[in-house]
């Protein structure tokens, strides 16, 4: 969009007051800019001639990975302007003494090198930049260009220490600064040691390339004299993919009070309830704070301990921070010692509010709050008919089980995420808490007094 020469905008004084004009109307829609800025592109790479220093402009193209070369004399004329004339003139010399010039002048072109796109960019006029579709304040042209690397902090590039051979192993990121820097410095040395100019733009580019794998190690294209022989993590890698920084660790982390394990079906709980096994409602512990209410209930739980359920795991007392773990020491003496204000943190016990989720969680209902019931066996049960918003079957299926630790936790669950409060899907209001397959099947017998009521399970 911009001359190669000048850095001015390639459009008229008319073309830029007009498109000026649509730019400073308030409250432009995103489209409506991009719409504007594909305009404004293809007038510019229309033009061939810079209207501010007269001088000829030709398409821009990649090449290769790191490579924008600029074919500034190809014209499409067929007459020959006088400017290319001289250009191709100024080769006779070249020509005389080595005859293969003569073959590649008609494809001579304008690298454009960081350095010199760099330069193009810190002069583009003030006046310019709005038709480019960039805030001046927020940032200039010459910004795109990195001409210094952040280096982030040790915590981010932790160093290991290795068992096999003494000293430490680095991280990625360490490795390739060190190599970024080493690099600056053989450019500088070459320089000052004055090599040949091909030599220095060898380690220019290979400078690029490294720059490059720092941000993203999985470039394609790189020539086979300059590609890695290790691979290694850039930044994208660690951000992007399921083990990356967003989805591994940060939409999906391990967190305490949860629990997982195999489902299975059951018609004799209601859709509110899920059957949480016993070994697992011994880990899942809640902490509940001593008061007039529940002592003698919580003096029972601490006297039964970690192994029996329902029991107490840990004590901590309310002055101190210090948590006692009631499998050893005297259960009796702790249980009397209880005081107002003290925390137990006993096991689940039937009708505590606990969390239920299916992954992929894909919409609000596939993560919603039950009561718990503690039952004998090894899998976590609910009630058929709320498979369908968790989108759940039998077929070694696994959920996930979470225990809120705080009263309003538990009590905003339970309003919020409750099975009841959300029979119909929030989308289109169809039922979705609801009697799917024949699992139930009602029938009064006749000889009977009282209707028996035969369950059948599809799963």
């Amino acid at each position: 969009m911009i001359c190669k020469t000048c850095s001015h905008i390639m459009l008229t004084k008319e073309e830029k007051l007009q498109f000026m004009d649509v730019l400073k109307r308030p409250g432009l829609a995103y489209l409506q800019k991009r719409g504007m800025k594909k305009k404004i592109s293809d007038k510019c790479r229309k033009r061939t001639l810079c209207l501010n220093c007269s001088t000829l402009n030709g398409p821009v193209k990649k090449c290769g990975l790191l490579k924008i070369l600029h074919e500034k004399y190809k014209t499409t004329k067929k007459v020959v302007d006088t400017v290319v004339s001289d250009f191709l003139n100024s080769f006779d010399i070249a020509i005389e003494h080595n005859k293969e010039v003569e073959g590649l002048l008609n494809r001579a072109q304008e690298n454009l090198s960081p350095l010199v796109v760099l330069n193009l960019f810190r002069r583009i006029p003030a006046e310019d930049i709005p038709l480019l579709l960039m805030n001046p304040e927020a940032g200039k042209p010459a910004d795109l260009i990195l001409t210094r690397l952040l280096v982030p902090p040790l915590c981010i590039r932790p160093s290991v220490i290795s068992d096999l051979k003494s000293g430490t192993n680095e991280d990625d990121l360490t490795m390739k600064l060190t190599e970024i820097i080493f690099l600056n410095d053989v450019i500088k040395k070459h320089r000052m040691s004055g090599a040949k100019t091909q030599m220095i733009m060898e380690d220019w580019d290979f400078l690029q390339l490294q720059c490059a794998l720092y941000i993203n190690s999985e470039l394609s294209g790189i020539p086979l004299n300059m590609a890695p022989k290790k691979w290694t993590r850039g930044f994208v890698q660690r951000l992007k993919g399921k083990q990356g920084r967003f989805r591994g660790n940060l939409s999906g982390k391990r967190v305490d009070f949860s629990g997982r394990t195999v489902i299975s079906p059951d018609p004799n709980l209601r859709i509110d309830e899920v059957a949480v096994p016993v070994h697992v409602a011994k880990i899942l512990t809640y902490p509940e704070k001593v008061n007039k209410a529940n002592l003698e209930m919580l003096r029972k739980l601490v006297r039964s301990g970690p192994e029996v359920h329902p029991g107490a795991n840990f004590i901590q007392q309310r002055h101190t921070q210090m948590k006692r773990f009631l499998k050893y020491g005297n259960r009796e003496k702790m249980a009397q010692e209880l005081k107002f204000g003290d925390v137990v943190e006993r096991h689940m016990i039937d009708g505590d509010i606990v969390l239920f989720n299916r992954q992929p969680s894909l919409h609000k209902l596939s993560i919603m709050a039950h009561i718990a019931k503690v039952k004998p066996h090894r899998t976590f049960r609910f009630n058929e008919c709320v498979c369908t918003p968790y989108n759940a079957d039998f077929d070694g299926d696994e959920m996930n089980l979470h225990l809120p630790q705080t009263e309003e936790a538990k009590a905003e669950a339970l309003v919020l995420m409750g099975t009841k409060a959300n029979l119909v899907t929030p989308r289109n209001g169809e039922p979705l808490i609801a009697a799917i397959q024949d699992f139930l099947t009602g029938q009064p017998l006749c000889y009977s007094n009282e209707p028996i009521i035969v369950c059948r399970s599809k799963a």
